[in-house]
């Protein structure tokens, strides 16, 4: 108890609540080519969900619709994406306005997956990242779709924010869900390419013949010390 306390403890003092809760979520997802999607947007106040809140949807700066939030806080609208790439979203309001990120792949594509919590920091408790990582995922995403999981204490919108101001490249941020994510994407045709994380991440993505790499000893990941070895074993 008090170890998990201490966690929680640091980890709103590097990401406030504030930074995570109120306002538009838009959650960010992945699609193939042609195949309709929902998308989803979440309003929130301080605390709690807000419902009945109207809210006008565009793609790439184009208005799509409106959809109202139900009692969950949540709206829904469909979209088809006609090209592949990086689809940007925008949710309004009233005031409030939120951003998110579609990544729309064609069937068969391979996608890298990163534990952002788990891989990315220095260090528990520290914002620096670990060094040479930005530079190898843009290198990396030059060949391959790179899509960043959320597996710690971090909401989907801090960590967003952590990595646009530390200069991380933009790419879908997705909620790991203890795996739940890998089998979501072998459904919709898509393979993985590599999974980048912490020695619980990886095994999840086990049954799916990933191939793994963490900076954890132990395990059935390949160890690697530097985020360079990584670029230079997927180029193998």
């Amino acid at each position: 108890m008090i170890i998990l306390t201490t966690v929680i403890f640091f980890g709103l003092l590097l990401f406030p609540p504030s930074t995570a809760s109120s306002g538009i979520i838009v959650h960010d997802l992945i699609t193939v080519k042609g195949q309709q999607t929902m998308l989803k947007v979440e309003t929130r106040g301080k605390l709690l969900s807000k419902g009945g809140e109207l809210v006008d949807i565009s793609v790439n700066g184009k208005q799509i619709g409106r959809a109202l939030s139900g009692g969950d806080g949540f709206a829904f609208r469909q979209f088809m994406a006609a090209g592949t790439g990086i689809y940007r979203i925008t949710a309004k309001s009233g005031k409030e306005e939120g951003r998110g990120v579609l990544l729309s792949l064609t069937k068969g594509q391979k996608i890298i997956f990163i534990d952002a919590e788990g891989v990315l920091l220095k260090e528990a408790f520290s914002e620096k990242t670990r060094k040479g990582s930005r530079e190898t995922i843009k290198k990396l995403s030059g060949r391959f779709p790179v899509v960043f999981l959320q597996t710690g204490l971090l909401g989907v919108k801090a960590l967003k924010t952590w990595l646009k101001e530390n200069g991380f490249q933009e790419a879908p941020v997705i909620p790991w869900r203890q795996g739940m994510i890998f089998e979501e994407i072998k459904e919709m045709g898509l393979k993985i390419k590599a999974v980048i994380g912490s020695r619980s991440v990886v095994e999840s993505a086990k049954p799916y013949n990933a191939r793994a790499f963490s900076f954890e000893a132990g395990g059935d990941a390949e160890e690697v010390k530097e985020w360079d070895d990584i670029r230079k074993k997927i180029n193998q």
